[in-house]
C-alpha cells in the first residue's frame, strides 16, 4: 500500500466551504481517512491545500496550432483535469483522443465542435464560416463512437469565428446537443449571435463560456444589477464561466458582476498556444477573483467541485475519503501559485525551492 500525508496546511473544503487547518491522508491513489506510521510525511505548513485544479476551458489537441500538452502545463498549475472545448470535430476527434487524451496523465473530457475541422487557428478564418462544416449528422456519428469521451458539443458562435453564420451554427449545435443528451456550450464574443440570441438557446446544464467579455456589445450589468436576461437564464439553471483567455475577460465587466453579487460558477482560462503568455495559468486567474474579493473558498470551489460538476466527473474536485488522490498545494498570497501537485496518489509537480 502506497501512502502520503501533506500535513500543516490550511485545507480548503470546496463541499463544505471551510477553511482550516488540517492534514490529508492519500493511499492507493484515493483520499484517504487516517494515516499509516510509515507514510511519508510533506510539510505543507503555511500553504492552501485543494482538491486538484478541475480547468474547465482550455485546449489540449497536441499538435493542432493552438494545443498545449496538458502533462506540461497542468501539473505546474496544481490542475488535474483539464477539459477541451471543441479543438477538435468529428473528422479529427479520433486523431484527438489517440494522439492526447489516451495518452495523458491528466484527466481529460471534450466538449466536440459543431464544425467537423474543430476550432481553426485564431489567425485564420474561423470553423463556422463555411457551412458544411457545421455538420450535425457528422458530429452525432463522432459522438456514438467517442460517446466515453464526449461530455458535450462547443460552438463559437461569434462574427470573429462564424461572420454571418452565428445563429445557424448555434441551432445546429442546439439540434446535435438536444439529440444526443449533451450540454451545449456556447462561446460569447461579437454578434451575431447576441447574447440574447444564445441565452435564449441555453437552459439547465448548458455554459456560456467567456461570460465576462467585454466583446459581446451588450453589458452584464446595469445599474448596480445583473440584466434580466441574465438573472433568468441563471435561475432556469444556465451555468457560466470564465474562459479568461486573450481577450474574454474584461475586468470591469467582471468587478461590476462580483459587485452586484453574481459569481460565476466557473473559473477557467481557456488555456491555448496563443492566450498562454496572456493569461498563464488558472492559479492567476484565481488570483483576480481574489483581488475582486471574492474569498478563497468560493474560488475553490469555483475551480474544482463545480466545473468538475458541470463536466459531469462524478468525485473529483473533492476531497472527499475514497475521492481520487488528486490534490492542489497553493502558496496565496497577493497571488496563487501552485507548489505541489498529486495526481492519482503520485506527486507529479514539486516547485523547485
Amino acid at each position: 500500500m502506497s501512502g502520503l500525508v501533506l500535513r500543516g496546511g490550511l485545507v480548503c473544503d470546496p463541499e463544505s466551504g471551510t477553511l482550516a487547518p488540517g492534514d490529508v491522508v492519500v493511499r492507493d491513489g484515493r483520499i484517504a481517512v487516517a494515516a499509516d506510521p510509515a507514510d511519508p510525511v510533506v510539510d505543507v505548513s503555511g500553504l492552501v491545500v485543494t482538491p486538484g485544479l478541475v480547468d474547465l476551458h482550455t485546449h489540449v489537441f497536441v499538435g493542432q496550432d493552438l494545443g498545449v500538452d496538458p502533462d506540461v502545463a497542468g501539473p505546474p498549475s496544481g490542475v488535474t483535469t483539464m477539459v477541451d472545448t471543441g479543438s477538435a470535430g468529428a473528422h479529427l476527434f479520433g486523431a484527438f483522443v489517440r494522439g492526447t487524451v489516451e495518452r495523458a496523465e491528466t484527466r481529460i473530457g471534450a466538449f466536440i465542435n459543431i464544425a467537423t475541422v474543430g476550432t481553426t487557428s485564431i489567425l485564420l478564418s474561423g470553423e463556422l464560416k463555411t457551412l458544411p462544416y457545421v455538420d450535425p449528422a457528422a458530429c452525432r456519428a463522432a459522438i456514438a463512437e467517442h460517446r466515453d469521451r464526449i461530455i458535450g458539443v462547443k460552438v463559437r458562435a461569434s462574427a470573429d469565428v462564424a461572420g454571418d453564420n452565428g445563429v445557424v451554427a448555434l441551432d445546429r449545435a442546439r439540434e446535435v446537443a438536444d439529440a444526443e443528451g449533451l450540454p451545449l456550450m456556447v462561446h460569447l464574443g461579437p454578434p451575431p449571435a447576441s447574447l440574447a440570441d444564445i441565452l435564449a438557446r441555453l437552459g439547465p446544464g448548458d455554459i456560456l463560456t467567456h461570460c465576462f467579455t467585454g466583446l459581446s456589445g451588450t453589458p452584464f450589468t446595469e445599474r448596480g444589477r445583473v440584466v434580466d436576461l441574465v438573472a433568468e437564464a441563471r435561475q432556469r439553471g444556465v451555468r457560466f464561466d470564465v474562459g479568461h483567455g486573450m481577450c474574454g475577460f474584461d475586468l470591469e465587466q467582471a468587478r461590476a458582476a462580483v459587485d452586484a453579487g453574481f459569481l460565476p460558477d466557473a473559473i477557467s482560462t481557456d488555456l491555448h498556444t496563443y492566450s498562454r503568455p496572456i493569461v498563464g495559468d488558472l492559479p492567476g486567474v484565481m488570483a483576480k477573483f481574489l483581488g475582486l474579493g471574492v474569498p478563497l473558498p468560493e474560488v475553490v470551489r469555483r475551480t474544482t467541485l463545480e466545473p468538475a460538476r458541470i463536466a459531469g466527473f462524478d468525485g473529483v474536485g473533492t476531497l472527499r475519503p475514497g475521492a481520487p488522490a488528486d490534490v492542489a498545494v497553493l502558496r496565496v498570497t497577493e497571488t496563487v501559485q501552485a507548489v505541489l501537485t498529486v495526481r492519482a496518489g503520485e506527486i507529479v509537480y514539486r516547485a523547485p525551492k
